[in-house]
């Protein structure tokens, strides 16, 4: 949460963050972090909160129409207060019956309304690499870039690095992987549930997060508990 370019992403300077990395590198669980940091630095219904996590398994129900109409839904349903008329109108036809479902131009028109009721949106999508095709990715991109012609939106997006989606005008890229810093931080807090042999030793102990540490290769490691390792 303190690196310089996830700050300028919070802080505005920079609408769109791209966030590449290899597969185990906590691409999701650092999606998830950033997803209750701007739930609890930002409560309110000023500013808008839509999550995407692109899953493969369900490829054939994320379309590009499925993808923005949950956030459409997301951000409505966020909304406390003032939603548009437009979308009020087409749910009260849907309650009825008479209107089974949203186009894709009243898909956008609604998205494009309910964003301009926020001071700012802030849009995480998660595993981008997980869509079906590169069309779906780009259009699924294209159509955020659009809102963001608008309105404050801000958009951040992991995905593995065999693909390259396009980018916006604006952009900046932050990689996600595990630092040999941040890795013998983690492995030290966790030395010390070892057998006592490996606590009283200073030579042992550095030994252990070298080999983790190269082994690990900027991945997320997690430790087996103690019984498992001996």
């Amino acid at each position: 949460m303190k690196s310089t370019p996830f700050i300028e992403w919070l802080e505005g300077k920079k609408k769109t963050l791209f966030c590449p990395g290899f597969p185990g590198t906590g691409k999701t669980v650092i999606a998830s972090i950033v997803v209750d940091h701007l739930k609890a630095s930002f409560p309110d219904d000023e500013t808008g909160h839509a999550f995407l996590y692109c899953i493969y398994k369900r490829q054939e129900n994320q379309g590009v129409d499925n993808l923005l109409a949950s956030l459409l839904g997301q951000l409505a349903l966020w909304k406390k207060s003032r939603i548009p008329e437009v979308i009020r109108e087409w749910y009260d036809q849907h309650v009825e019956g008479k209107k089974p479902g949203l186009s894709s131009d009243e898909i956008r028109v609604a998205l494009g309304s309910i964003i301009r009721t926020y001071s700012q949106t802030f849009v995480i999508i998660d595993a981008l690499d997980e869509c079906k095709t590169d069309q779906i990715r780009n259009k699924l991109l294209s159509e955020v870039y659009r809102l963001q012609n608008g309105s404050d939106v801000r958009l951040m997006v992991t995905f593995r690095p065999n693909i390259e989606p396009e980018p916006p005008s604006s952009m900046t890229k932050l990689e996600i992987r595990a630092y040999k810093e941040d890795i013998e931080q983690y492995l030290s807090s966790r030395i010390y549930e070892l057998r006592t042999v490996v606590r009283r030793s200073n030579e042992l102990q550095r030994k252990i997060k070298d080999r983790i540490s190269t082994l690990v290769d900027g991945m997320y490691v997690r430790l087996h508990p103690p019984s498992l390792i001996y």
